[in-house]
């Protein structure tokens, strides 16, 4: 079982301190997106100068955080811009970094226009996308979101089973599940496989600051330290079965005033909690 730091839980800083963080904190993987990939070209880095330097930290770079080209109209027209250059690769673009990276699965999401696409063309999309990644060993995760475009599991599992694509799986996070339409029988449902990565966070029982955006962004919690009924879910995951990657994603105003390392320990630590109250066991 692999256990990742999302870059969320470090986002004020550097990617060298990201991976440093994550070697004091315990974790073998840490996710990369866009931007940090372009940021490191632009210091005059090549992908193979940032593998060398995660391997110098005994760390994996695991999975590309963030995209949505593998439709071919990704974006909605009042998606903000900020949003856009998160997510800005094409389909050929995420793949040749996943490639030239040594990525192994890919964090893809919806922020398309609602009324653009019906279930059917997103499967059919979804599994073009899928097998062309998996020709390259690469796996397609699909995440759903409450404020975008796919904002439940349920929706992201049609879109899922409807590909009929090998390997193609549905990407958990606990407070996006947690925080829009939370059907546990669903969960309980979903055949073992079909959920191979795991975002852990916590919340406060009601929304902080003035939407589902801002909470997101600035007043997750970390995992045992809010209200959500974590272990319940986790316990579901553990029991379900073909979960390979797990960690801490903690967008959180808090957690910006600390250093790096500070910040990946105690999300290590209140995540291995967690998780072991769940039943779950990680090496280390």
């Amino acid at each position: 079982m692999d256990f990742s730091l999302w870059p969320a839980c470090v986002r004020q800083h550097g990617f060298e301190d990201q991976l440093r963080a994550a070697q004091a904190g315990g974790f073998n993987c840490l996710p990369i997106g866009l931007l940090t990939y372009r940021q490191l070209e632009a210091q005059g880095m090549g992908a193979a100068d940032i593998r060398a330097l995660a391997g110098d930290y005994g760390i994996r770079l695991s999975h590309y955080d963030g995209f949505a080209g593998w439709l071919p109209e990704p974006f909605a027209a009042e998606l903000p811009e900020a949003a856009r250059q998160v997510l800005g690769a094409s389909a050929a673009e995420c793949l040749e970094i996943c490639q030239a990276l040594g990525l192994s699965a890919i964090c893809a999401t919806g922020v398309f226009d609602r009324e653009r696409y019906d279930t059917e063309q997103l499967a059919t999309r979804w599994a073009d996308f899928s097998r062309r990644a998996g020709q390259l060993g690469i796996r397609a995760e699909l995440e759903f979101i409450p404020m975008f475009s796919i904002p439940s599991l349920t929706m992201a599992w049609d879109i899922v089973r409807g590909s009929l694509a090998d390997g193609a799986s549905v990407f958990f996070d606990t407070w996006h599940f947690l925080r829009g339409e939370p059907d546990l029988d669903l969960l309980r449902q979903l055949p073992a496989g079909s959920i191979r990565t795991v975002q852990v966070a916590d919340g406060h029982a009601r929304l902080h600051g003035a939407n589902l955006f801002e909470d997101c962004l600035q007043h997750r919690l970390i995992p045992g330290q809010g209200e959500l009924p974590l272990v319940e879910i986790l316990t579901i995951l553990q029991a379900k079965g073909g979960v390979e990657n797990i960690g801490p994603e903690i967008f959180s105003s808090r957690l910006d005033t600390l250093s790096a390392i500070e910040a990946a320990d105690i999300c290590a630590s209140e995540t291995r909690r967690v998780l072991d109250q769940s039943g779950w066991r990680l090496a280390g």
